[in-house]
């Protein structure tokens, strides 16, 4: 047996985190990347974009329902002095004159295809590193370690296999193991550029204000603190961190699929925008869930070799500064939850109701 559930590690939950821990070599050899890297791993990074984000968002929401109100009070003298109030939900659009044109229309196309391409990319790339590191492990890691102990008896559950390639921070899926012997992007690019993404994303708030519409606190919220979470873990390479990338990555490749459709005036049935926010909700309760559990996981600590009969197993989260993020991620995962349950009710069936 690789790995075993069991209480989590209590020198991982009773210390605090020491956010000044050296940050990990770059993994890339360019550098300008190597700049960028280093750059943005500082916390101060995410954060000050993030709050500056937010704050930005929601100073131009109150500017944009001012323009709002302007072209509701126009219409309203223009249809035979009928004075009908609307609630801030039914204002008319009030597009600034860029949103208009072609280039940007295009624009918003071209980058509705690309960032569903890049999650199609994503999605696929962390499926094969995951599959690929349990390969290495099945076939070579794990022979290999048993045989140094002198086990020749042993049954390898796909389960152990899996914990141990994603927990394994010597030779999983975090490690550049895989980037040298199988020429495949390890954890730590996949993470690093999904984490660049959610800055690129809130182009998604830039357009919506520019057609004339306030960003919802759903999607302010999300985009800022996407980026903390994902700052969090490939900066301390907390394990957990594959789910925010290989769930997440899925899910934008329909979104953005959807978005590109919309951009194309194709209509999409209902049932596919309602199942969409139903993944996405599930994503959360899912993903959060699976999170948590790797603190439960213990698996074989392969860089202590003590012999046959004293085998070390090592928790999963195993430090202060891995039990972090998946603070983070819960912690924003759950107000996160409610506000797309609150959205999926408004959507779909008050909507429906009336």
């Amino acid at each position: 047996m690789l790995m075993k559930f069991g209480l989590p590690s209590a020198e991982a939950w009773s210390k605090v985190p020491a956010l000044e821990a050296p940050i990990a070599p770059s993994p890339f050899t360019n550098p300008y990347l190597t700049k960028l890297y280093e750059v943005t791993m500082r916390g101060s990074t995410p954060l000050t974009i993030a709050i500056i984000y937010f704050t930005s968002v929601h100073l131009m929401n109150k500017v944009v329902r001012n323009r709002q109100i302007r072209k509701q009070q126009q219409l309203e003298k223009s249809s035979d002095g009928k004075q009908q109030p609307g609630s801030k939900k039914r204002l008319p659009a009030a597009p600034y004159s860029i949103s208009k044109t072609s280039t940007f229309k295009l624009f918003v196309i071209l980058h509705n295809i690309f960032l569903c391409v890049y999650s199609v990319w994503t999605f696929i790339r962390m499926i094969t590193t995951i599959a690929s590191t349990m390969d290495i492990f099945k076939l070579e890691l794990i022979p290999s370690f048993y045989e140094s102990l002198k086990v020749e008896n042993y049954t390898l559950q796909k389960l152990d296999v899996f914990f141990q390639s994603v927990c394994d921070s010597k030779s999983g899926i975090f490690s550049r193991v895989i980037t040298s012997t199988q020429g495949l992007h390890n954890l730590e690019i996949l993470g690093f550029w999904f984490y660049i993404s959610k800055f690129y994303e809130v182009i998604d708030t830039v357009v919506i204000l520019l057609k004339g519409r306030p960003s919802s606190l759903l999607q302010s919220y999300h985009h800022a603190g996407a980026m903390m979470c994902m700052w969090a873990g490939v900066r301390f390479q907390s394990p957990p961190i594959w789910i925010f990338v290989v769930f997440n990555s899925f899910i934008h490749s329909l979104m953005y699929f959807y978005f590109t459709l919309s951009c194309l005036h194709i209509r999409v049935p209902q049932v596919f925008k309602k199942s969409l926010t139903s993944m996405q909700i599930t994503q959360f309760v899912v993903g959060g869930s699976i999170a948590v559990l790797h603190s439960f996981v213990w698996i074989i600590d392969t860089s202590k070799i003590v012999g046959a009969e004293h085998m070390e197993l090592v928790n999963c989260i195993s430090t202060p500064e891995k039990a972090l993020p998946l603070l983070i991620n819960v912690a924003y995962l759950t107000p996160l939850t409610a506000l797309f349950a609150a959205f999926y009710i408004e959507s779909y069936f008050k909507t429906k109701n009336a």
